[in-house]
């Protein structure tokens, strides 16, 4: 989607749609609204008199201008309380923007921003772009096409007039920004939104390969042989069910060159297609357990995005990709798995997989020489029963590179919130017969699977980001549609790119 800034007085634009915010509990109208109410013969005024609209945030009210300005309509947007708006919030007035635009066929529309303090000029770019290309996207490419099919909006203007000094060079420099980053989770989203017998871990891999090509990083797939040479045996335990071969690939990028010895490590659980193996999951909900590599789109996601910023800092993605099924084949509860690191696993539950495939990914991770790591993974409902859908689950050994990660979350409008990784916690999962055993009980069961974790990444700095309760929604959000969300992608992205050593 293409955004233009331009400096023109807001009633000569000659949009199909201008957008006008407004804060709650403004009692006057500014500069501007009041140049456009003498245009509209008071009409913004009657509507605040009589409480028609009040700036609530997302609030929105269609006026049409009866030729008394240029553009063919006008949108009024409520963005809540002037002391609360942030980026988030201006990524919400977008996508409410693009939303209503695209109900009234609109081609072209100018965004009035409004008053965004001390925000820099180049995050307002960036928050905008995000809102517009998040809220743009569809996945329908299985659905048959109708004869009066409605246009796509084409965001031509974008009047910036609200803050002194905002120079447009950064404003371009932040929408450049958002249009990256968003690509980077559109990507992740079509990964997820893809049916599994699509995007089975051999066509995951090769968007890996076309990723790795577009961005000029280099890429590694691993077969199930070689897996087998490095003594993966959790990994091809999970695997062992499906005919279709796994795939572990690594994407590297090097932004800092080799003499940098800090690299970070990105890790994620890519189960193109989670059955629950012999352990076999409930009939109802499973078809959205094509979505259990949503933790692997993310990071491939993550890296186009960070392949096109480029920061200044070394970056080693890996993600295990996989299905896990029933068959004759099929690994069972009280089987013994021995990880790359040595580590012995004791099977309880086959449906506890992807910490499985996550243990050699980390294990392997190390091995290439990461110096911190984040693995991202739909690894537990119990997740979901804790926080819900509104807030990724963390566990780490360091607090300080988990900070940055919530902070990453904040800057970008992800939550993220830690949970206790108390040394307790993993009294729950030692085996009698084994190192470890792979559930721990349902007590504490997002703690105890991140705990597993733990022990695969050994000393380095590690946060482990549960994402099953935020990867996929059921209605819209925001500039979310039903479906994948792609979450996680901006928050790695963001981690890394202001990641200082």
């Amino acid at each position: 989607m293409k955004s233009q800034i331009i400096m023109e007085k807001p009633a000569a634009i000659a949009a199909d749609l201008l957008v006008l915010g407004f804060f709650q509990g403004t009692s006057a109208l500014d500069t501007e609204g009041q140049t456009l109410d003498r245009q509209l013969k008071g009409q913004l005024t009657e509507l605040m008199s009589e409480g028609i609209f009040k700036g609530k945030a997302g609030e929105h009210f269609m006026i049409h201008t009866r030729e008394y300005l240029a553009a063919k309509r006008m949108l009024l947007i409520g963005l809540g309380k002037k002391e609360a708006f942030d980026g988030e919030g201006l990524r919400k007035m977008a996508a409410v923007a693009l939303r209503q635009a695209e109900k009234v066929r609109a081609n072209s529309m100018a965004l009035i921003l409004p008053d965004t303090g001390q925000m820099a000029a180049e995050m307002v770019g960036q928050c905008l772009q995000e809102g517009l290309d998040l809220a743009a996207y569809r996945f329908e490419r299985y659905k048959k096409q109708e004869e009066t099919e409605q246009p796509l909006v084409t965001v031509s203007d974008v009047l910036l007039n609200r803050r002194k000094g905002m120079k447009v060079k950064e404003l371009e420099k932040g929408i450049e920004t958002g249009r990256i980053l968003s690509k980077g989770v559109n990507i992740a989203r079509d990964l997820v939104n893809e049916p599994p017998n699509v995007m089975d871990p051999t066509a995951m891999a090769e968007e890996a390969i076309a990723i790795a090509r577009e961005t000029g990083m280099a890429v590694t797939v691993l077969e199930q042989e070689d897996m087998e040479k490095l003594g993966m045996g959790c990994f091809l335990g999970v695997t062992a069910g499906s005919r279709r071969p796994p795939k572990l690939v690594v994407l590297t990028y090097k932004g800092a060159g080799d003499a940098s010895k800090e690299v970070i490590g990105l890790v994620g659980k890519g189960l193109t297609f989670d059955s629950g193996g012999i352990s076999l999951k409930p009939g109802a909900g499973m078809d959205e357990m094509k979505g259990d590599m949503a933790g692997a789109a993310a990071v491939l996601g993550a890296m186009a995005a960070i392949g096109r910023l480029k920061p200044t800092v070394n970056v080693t993605a890996v993600v295990g990709l996989c299905e896990n099924m029933p068959s004759g084949s099929a690994y069972r509860p009280g089987d013994i798995l021995t990880a790359m690191n040595g580590k012995t696993v004791e099977i309880l539950n086959t449906d506890a997989e992807g910490r499985l495939v996550l243990a050699d990914c980390l294990a392997y991770a190390r091995h290439l020489g990461v110096t911190r790591v984040v693995d991202v993974a739909t690894l537990t409902g119990a997740c979901v029963i804790a926080l819900g859908n509104h807030a990724s689950g963390l566990i780490s050994n360091d607090d300080g590179w988990q900070q940055a990660v919530v902070d990453a979350g904040k800057a970008v409008g992800e939550a993220c919130w830690p949970l206790p990784a108390f040394d307790a916690y993993g009294e729950q999962i030692k085996s009698d017969v084994a190192d470890l055993k792979n559930v721990g009980g349902r007590e504490a069961g997002a703690i105890t699977a991140g705990l597993f974790l733990k022990a695969f990444a050994n000393e380095i700095p590690w946060v482990h980001m549960d994402i099953a309760g935020t990867s996929y929604t059921k209605k819209p959000l925001a500039y979310q549609q039903k479906g994948g969300t792609g979450v996680a992608v901006r928050i790695l992205a963001q981690l890394v790119s202001h990641w200082k050593p």
